[in-house]
């Protein structure tokens, strides 16, 4: 098993370590399994499925996210957090995940996504807030296998208003497990100069400030509202895809900290 970091400086508020027995499907009572057709606005082609055959705890404290295709059809999984988390006035909080996308060469894995990701919870709590009016942090997102991921940050006023900002091309080694984290820094005593940073193994590759963003009440959404974790495979496979976890996600943790 391997039980989140003590960070310091950071409570840890909240986390799972998927530990169970193998084969299991992950903690119900800290993940909602999504059973949903394809997301068709992104062109996707999986359907989310509740089977352990997409989504499965290893035995040894590490999720397993597998792509499958049967008759004709694409099949993987997608967790959303039941708690969402905040980051307080004068403080500072972590979304943090310890993950390995697929190991397949990346010519077996085209058009597959792997993501760690959280959205903006007013998009589930009854307020009648859609996307991309929620936020959306893209904390890692891979696709076709590559050796790289995107930071994104998704927001927006409402309808088709959709605005974005991402880093450059952010690159890691893939046969190996990373620590992918989020930042939310409330430390300054004004939004302009609050910040969200991504990090990858601790060290930080992109920030974007409440300057940049240049309206306080978007960035009261991306940064002072609470979001929901998300891990998920899928995207867009074809018959050059191969299934099984070397095409899927593993993750031996996620966690929620908030400064002391």
């Amino acid at each position: 098993m391997t039980p989140p970091p003590a960070e310091p400086g950071y409570t840890l508020v909240w986390s799972d370590d998927f530990a169970g027995a193998a084969g299991s499907l992950p903690n119900q009572s800290k993940w909602n399994i999504v059973s949903a057709g394809p997301n068709l606005g992104n062109q996707e082609v999986q359907h989310y499925t509740q089977s352990t055959s997409n989504s499965s705890l290893s035995g040894s404290g590490v999720l397993q996210i597998t792509p499958q295709h049967n008759n004709g059809q694409w099949t993987s999984a997608r967790l959303e957090g039941k708690e969402a988390f905040n980051c307080p006035d004068g403080h500072r909080m972590l979304l943090q995940a310890e993950l390995r996308t697929g190991t397949h060469p990346a010519n077996q894995q085209s058009g597959v996504w792997p993501a760690f990701w959280a959205l903006g919870n007013d998009i589930r709590n009854g307020k009648n807030v859609s996307w991309p009016q929620c936020g959306e942090w893209d904390i890692m997102e891979n696709a076709h296998g590559a050796d790289f991921s995107l930071a994104t940050l998704h927001y927006g006023t409402g309808g088709t208003n959709h605005l974005s900002k991402g880093s450059q091309r952010q690159t890691f080694q893939v046969e190996s497990f990373h620590t992918w984290a989020i930042k939310v820094n409330r430390g300054p005593s004004n939004w302009q100069d609050e910040t969200l940073e991504w990090y990858l193994d601790g060290n930080k590759f992109f920030q974007i400030k409440g300057s940049d963003i240049g309206d306080a009440e978007i960035w009261g959404r991306v940064a002072h509202k609470s979001f929901f974790p998300i891990l998920n495979g899928g995207g867009q496979p074809d018959n050059n895809t191969t299934t099984g976890l070397g095409s899927g996600l593993q993750v031996k943790y996620v966690a929620s900290y908030k400064s002391d």
